[in-house]
């Protein structure tokens, strides 16, 4: 995990703010189609594997914010599912992710 700053400019002023970044690495579907599943790929978190089953992109006046869903968990046939499920965000366009948001 590592930390940088972040300006933001309100009411004339501006404000800085640390930012904890996640240590993540992006692995791509296996084809280029996306006709795998899961088509969006996998996030590689502090050494877990996490599906990602949506990628949202925001962009107005310069700013940009990704916002993906990610989970992970097992299926035991016959029993019950636990999946975990966390939202992850990225303010410059997937190079870097975070899981705070301000």
């Amino acid at each position: 995990m590592r930390q940088h700053s972040v300006m933001s400019k309100g009411n004339n002023q501006f404000n800085f703010m640390i930012q904890k970044t996640e240590d993540v690495t992006w692995i791509p579907p296996v084809n280029e189609e996306g006709t795998t599943k899961p088509a969006l790929g996998w996030l590689q978190i502090g050494g877990k594997i996490w599906q990602i089953i949506n990628w949202h992109s925001f962009d107005d006046l310069g700013a940009t914010i990704e916002t993906l869903t990610i989970e992970r968990g097992n299926h035991v046939k016959g029993g019950p599912v636990h999946r975990e499920q966390k939202e992850i965000y990225s303010f410059d366009e997937g190079e870097t992710f975070t899981f705070d948001i301000e």
